[in-house]
């Protein structure tokens, strides 16, 4: 099976993006309860695809996760020992760019205690802080 990629890209090697700055999706569009990113960073698919397989396999039957990052964006890297020039390297991977403040995963129908481990477990997949966010109840 092949990872996270998007399907027909419309440059093949863009120039990078820069993560300064906070991001502006910081609320939960579908789920209860969800992470946000504290800091900065580029998630690969070999990361998103990880914690995919970790929500699945954790959330139990009444419960449904989304993924709010997809990894758009190429990462280009030269083979060991070649020599400098000749153009831009071939695509090594797919990223995304994470700016700080950003939901990056989503889920419902588990309780606090649970979604406090799910965010602790997220966090070591995938290397950076992570905050669990929690919907208010509307009154």
């Amino acid at each position: 099976m092949a990872l996270l990629s998007p399907a027909n890209p419309k440059f093949r090697k863009p120039h990078t993006v820069k993560l300064k700055g906070v991001a502006t999706d910081t609320f939960l569009a579908f789920g209860e309860y969800g992470v946000i990113a504290e800091e900065p960073t580029y998630l690969t698919d070999r990361q998103i695809e990880t914690v995919r397989i970790l929500l699945s396999r954790n959330m139990p039957k009444n419960g449904k996760y989304w993924i709010r990052v997809f990894p758009d964006m190429s990462y280009t890297k030269r083979p060991l020992e070649t020599r400098m020039g000749k153009g831009k390297s071939d695509v090594d991977h797919w990223e995304a760019p994470v700016r700080r403040g950003k939901v990056l995963f989503e889920w419902v129908g588990v309780d606090e205690e649970f979604s406090k481990e799910l965010a602790r477990k997220i966090s070591a997949k995938i290397g950076i802080k992570v905050r669990l966010l929690k919907r208010s109840p509307i009154f």
